[in-house]
């Protein structure tokens, strides 16, 4: 299957949700492979990072920045899960790569601007449904980096303004919280399930919550 992980806006935390992805799946003993599209190569330098500090490789992380969409394709014959990072404001990558999603996750910041830039997603996925393989573009948003407060609403009331609004998609019940032991893991070239147990378990937990949610969400196109 393809998992996209984009959106048109930057800073969102695309590619750190892109290769825990693609470790949740290694975890689970799927077989996976991570593409990164995006010509930043956050998820390439993440991988670089991993083999300076001599992490053993737990999936393979290739670079397709031109032209990407037949290559994924064909990597989806041989994996069980291709998870793809793409690059903020590609529209022309965006619209081929929503085509051939069998699940599209964009994930989304609390701030006024990056719920309007979700909204334009959306609202541009939902002229593509008719080339989409099913039929339909199988997107989920989630709101990601919450501020990290006990006591912050700031999570919730951007879940329940996105479900108010959104022209297509799903809007996920789950959220990830803005934590230091992200930033940490991707510092030290880390999945956050190789964190200590201790600095994990919330992250994880809410981590895993959401991406289950979102397979949940749509069943396979095939």
């Amino acid at each position: 299957m393809i998992f996209i992980v984009g959106h048109e806006k930057g800073g969102v935390g695309k590619s750190q949700i892109a290769f825990n992805l693609a470790a949740y799946f290694a975890e689970r003993k799927k077989s996976v492979i991570l593409v990164d599209t995006d010509t930043q190569r956050t998820s390439a330098k993440w991988s670089a990072l991993r083999e300076q500090v001599g992490r053993p490789p737990t999936f393979p992380v290739v670079e397709r920045t031109t032209d990407p969409a037949p290559t994924i394709v064909q990597l989806s014959e041989k994996y069980d899960a291709v998870v793809v990072d793409v690059g903020a404001r590609d529209y022309a990558r965006l619209s081929d790569l929503a085509k051939i999603a069998d699940l599209w996750i964009a994930p989304t910041r609390v701030g006024q601007g990056d719920l309007q830039s979700t909204m334009d997603l959306a609202s541009a996925f939902s002229t593509l449904h008719s080339k989409h393989k099913a039929g339909h573009i199988p997107l989920c948003v989630v709101v990601n980096a919450v501020p990290g407060t006990w006591n912050s609403m700031e999570g919730e009331d951007a879940i329940q303004a996105l479900k108010e609004v959104l022209p297509t998609g799903k809007v996920l019940a789950h959220s990830i919280r803005d934590r230091r032991v992200w930033r940490d893991a991707h510092r030290l070239g880390r999945s956050i399930f190789e964190m200590p147990p201790s600095a994990r378990e919330k992250a994880e937990e809410e981590f895993v919550a959401v991406i289950d949610e979102a397979l949940s969400a749509y069943k396979p196109t095939r």
